[in-house]
Parts: C-alpha cells; structure tokens; sequence
C-alpha cells in the first residue's frame, strides 16, 4: 500500500509540475479533473489490449500521462484536446512520438464540422479512450456508439453515468440512454474509480467501462426506433401504451392490436422493456411511421 501511495504522489507531482511549467489552472467549467492514480492508468491500457496494429482515438488527452503510454504501445495515436494550454504541454512534451497527432479541437463539434475527407480519415480508429466530463458524456456516447470504424470504447465517466447505461429492465435509473446505448453496444463495468484518484478531486466518484460494438438488433426503421424509445420514456409513470398513444399521436385500439403482435403488454412501463422488445415495437408499427 505504501509503494501504490507513493506512486500516486509522483504522478500528482509530476501533474503540478507540469501545470506550473505551462502556467496552467484546471477549468472546472471543462469538468477538468486529471487522473494521478498509476494503477487505474495501468488499467486502462491493459483494458484496451493494444498493439503495433492498433490505431487509437484519445478523447481529452490534458497532460499526457495516458498519451504517452498510448504512443509507447500503439501504431497511431490522435488526442483531442479543447483546452489551448493542455494543447501546449501535449505538444512540447510528447513531441518526440512520431505516431501520435493532436488535434485543439472541441470532441462535440469534431466530427460534424470536417470539411474534407482526408482530415475525417485521420481521426478514424480502432479504439477510442477517454476521461469523459459529465455535461457531455451522454451525448457523445450516443455519437460515439453509432461510428462503425471503432470497434470498443475503454471509457471513464461518472458513476451517474455508468449507472444509467448498466441499469437492466425494471431500474429506475434506465432511460433513453440506456436503451439506445445498448441497442449499439455491450457495456461492461472494468472498474470503479474513487474521487481521490484525480486532482483536482471531484465529488463524485467514476467508472471505468467497456463498450463495444454488437451485431445490431435490426431494427426496420432506425429513425423511428429512437422515435419510440424518446416517446415511451416521455412520460416514465405512464403505462407504456398511453405514454406512446399520447406523445405520437396513435389511436389506442390500434396500437393495442400492434403492442400485442409485438409481444408486448400495454401496461408495462418503458423502464422495464429490454432493448429487443423496443426493436418489436418499432418493427409493428413500421407501417404507421411510413
């Protein structure tokens, strides 16, 4: 125990120094918090299973510690990074790894905004990691989740989060992201991670996760799949009939007759469907979507 505290007092230090080399002050309106903890680091890296072959997206590459790892073992690695000052220490400390190329942009805005094929070629990869601050990680999951070029995700969010995407049917906690998530991918928990494995340190604790890509559940209709799943979830105390009926507006005989060829009761709640039966329903009522 005392060499694992002894280690997390060298890459805490190193972290500072590295600050106060830069003139650096973490943002908390970034969600800013550096992980200084050697093992979880350790544990990052082992999760990903990298090789000579891999090529490796990191989203919110700050000081570099995992960067440099990443370089070290991978055949390319891209960080994207937002904050200006991060971007100077990535660039002037790792600046002798050839394979690795940092991108000063917003991760939310990247993939949207690429006006020429080639750039977007250069952000494709195998494997995406990151530290993922709370105020976007939903949505950029969700953006994440559906790029068919990454095969799996080793992503750290907060417990909340992590929550949310491993709560199975009849939790309270599963919802939108949950179903949505899951319809893209399995997601596992590696590991939770305590609030003192980062300074400055947050209050909450995070997760460690896995997520990788399934098979899809074939859904007929995409679009109007995530339409259902968004109006079930609308209206959460509602039976899962009068919550669909309301919100998109389908006469209730009819959408009886479908729940049932769906396999599903009308009286269930949108919480405590799996995403299969989501799939079932979108799939029946492909006809009234059309």
């Amino acid at each position: 125990m005392r060499e694992e505290q002894k280690d997390l007092a060298e890459l805490k230090e190193r972290t500072e120094y590295l600050w106060y080399k830069y003139n650096f002050t973490p943002q908390k309106k970034l969600g800013q918090n550096f992980l200084i903890d050697p093992q979880i680091v350790d544990r990052i890296i082992e999760s990903l299973k990298l090789d000579k072959q891999d090529t490796v997206l990191e989203i919110g590459a700050g000081t570099g510690i995992l960067t440099e790892k990443l370089a070290q073992k991978a055949k390319k690695v891209t960080g994207i990074e937002i904050d200006r000052k991060l971007c100077e220490i990535l660039e002037g400390e790792l600046k002798k790894y050839a394979n690795l190329r940092i991108f000063c942009e917003d991760i939310t805005q990247i993939f949207s905004d690429i006006p020429q094929k080639k750039r977007f070629n250069q952000l494709q990869s195998d494997k995406v990691v990151g530290n993922l601050p709370y105020q976007i990680a939903s949505p950029l999951l969700l953006d994440l989740v559906k790029k068919k070029w990454i095969k799996f995700m080793v992503i750290m969010v907060q417990r909340e989060v992590a929550e949310r995407l491993l709560s199975g049917p009849g939790h309270k906690k599963r919802g939108v992201l949950t179903v949505l998530a899951n319809y893209y991918a399995r997601v596992n928990k590696i590991i939770d991670v305590p609030p003192q494995a980062f300074i400055p340190i947050p209050r909450v604790g995070s997760s460690l996760l896995k997520i990788e890509r399934r098979k899809r559940y074939q859904a007929k209709n995409e679009s109007n799949f995530f339409s259902i799943v968004k109006a079930a979830f609308s209206s959460r105390r509602k039976m899962l009939g009068n919550a669909l009926s309301m919100k998109l507006g389908i006469d209730k005989e009819l959408l009886k007759k479908k729940l049932a060829r769906a396999g599903v009761e009308w009286k269930k709640r949108a919480e405590d469907l799996k995403v299969k039966e989501f799939v079932s329903i979108s799939n029946e009522l492909g006809g009234y979507f059309d």
